[in-house]
């Protein structure tokens, strides 16, 4: 009887470490827009909708520090940004949705300029806009790093 009640313990223990090896790992977080973004660069093109010729286009390259996007937990984002000695500061609101990245001036959206999220992780965010009026293709490309 003794030996069947150790074989049974062993058996039980045996189960028990097996079961919690086994369980399904915690599915990874997507990580959260929330925090400052150091934007580094934002590339900005015009084109012809139908032939795609660039009719202008421009890059603008920012230092550390001169463009900061903080998006707070209540879906409010301060834009801050340096030229020179001059400081500009913005106030929106923001919401996500199916990798859409939403920003307007109202907290209702009303008149949200939409942005989507090419990528989002711990470190890194790239945002693209792609509009088309009247046979003109405007394309943003606005990319950062988590301060």
């Amino acid at each position: 009887m003794r030996k069947n009640l150790i074989k049974l313990s062993a058996f039980a223990f045996a189960l028990v470490a097996f079961g919690t090896s086994c369980e399904d790992e915690a599915a990874p977080v997507d990580p959260s827009i929330v925090g400052t973004w150091e934007i580094n660069k934002v590339l900005f093109t015009m084109s012809d909708s139908v032939t795609n010729t660039v009719l202008f286009g421009d890059t603008s390259i920012y230092a550390a520090g001169d463009f900061m996007l903080d998006f707070k937990a209540d879906n409010m984002v301060i834009s801050t940004q340096k030229d020179g000695s001059d400081v500009y500061v913005d106030t929106s609101y923001y919401a996500i949705s199916n990798k859409t990245l939403k920003i307007s001036e109202t907290p209702d959206m009303m008149d949200a300029d939409e942005l989507k999220i090419e990528t989002l992780s711990a470190t890194d965010v790239k945002l693209t806009v792609n509009e088309y009026e009247e046979g003109t293709k405007w394309y943003q490309e606005i990319t950062g790093k988590r301060k």
